[in-house]
């Protein structure tokens, strides 16, 4: 699967580099990575321990420049709160982050890993037509709260009442099943893989509204010096450039 590259914020490869690939690889050491239940990009696996496209990917991108980090040294957390995290305590990284000019100028992102598209879903089997913004507010469209589904509906002008925000898709589901909410807007390769997980049928669902065709990538706290995030952008962009991303996220498509 060829992946589109989206420039990385205030990140040059070309540029000389101010330090050491050394000493950037022991600042990155020194950061707390964060991640959340978002598979098949990033999840704890059935051992407990970070996996997914995303995690794969950051792992070799860190093997590439000497980086001493292992996937248990990564922290899944709930989404709203290490959004937090993300801007207001340095020292933080976070993924797996879809692209937007918004986020852009709030943190810096290394990438893209993936491609990501957030739709607005809705069981087939209510025959969900609403398409124009007036449609889908008389619609109860369930978000995780600060998500990209959550930023994106925003921007749609849905109104602020048609809005259901939750701290999980888990929660949203069973609102979902319980007819409590009409549809969901979230990632969704995502959306289908919590559908299965819970024992349902990603087939019972339909995308109505596609909010976004987009990118994800790794982010970072807004004060991370960019000479140092350089060198992880230049190791994601080589394992793009010989096949390596385009064989993990294969791994995930079988």
């Amino acid at each position: 699967m060829a992946v589109a590259v989206v420039a990385a914020v205030a990140l040059s490869s070309s540029v000389a580099h101010a330090i050491s690939q050394q000493k950037a690889a022991r600042i990155l050491e020194a950061m707390d990575w964060y991640s959340e239940e978002y598979p098949p990009y990033n999840f704890a696996g059935e051992d407990g321990l970070p996996t997914g496209m995303a995690v794969e990917i950051l792992m070799a991108a860190f093997k590439e420049i000497g980086v001493g980090v292992v996937a248990a040294d990564i922290r899944i957390a709930p989404w709203n709160r290490s959004y937090k995290f993300i801007q207001k305590k340095p020292g933080t990284a976070l993924f797996s982050m879809t692209y937007t000019p918004e986020r852009q100028k709030i943190m810096h992102f290394v990438g893209p890993s993936v491609p990501v598209n957030v739709s607005i879903i809705a069981p087939k089997k209510n025959s969900v037509a609403a398409r124009t913004p007036a449609e889908l507010s008389e619609l109860r469209i369930g978000v995780v709260r600060d998500d990209i589904g959550d930023q994106l509906i925003r921007k749609f002008a849905v109104s602020a009442e048609a809005i259901k925000r939750k701290n999980s898709i888990k929660q949203l589901l069973y609102l979902l099943g319980a007819g409590r909410i009409d549809a969901v807007a979230y990632a969704t390769d995502v959306f289908n893989h919590a559908v299965k997980k819970s024992g349902g049928k990603a087939s019972d669902y339909e995308e109505i509204v596609v909010l976004k065709n987009g990118q994800l990538g790794y982010a970072f706290h807004r004060d991370t010096d960019t000479n140092v995030l350089e060198f992880l952008q230049k190791a994601v962009d080589d394992l793009r450039a010989k096949g390596t991303i385009d064989e993990i996220i294969a791994k995930y498509h079988k």
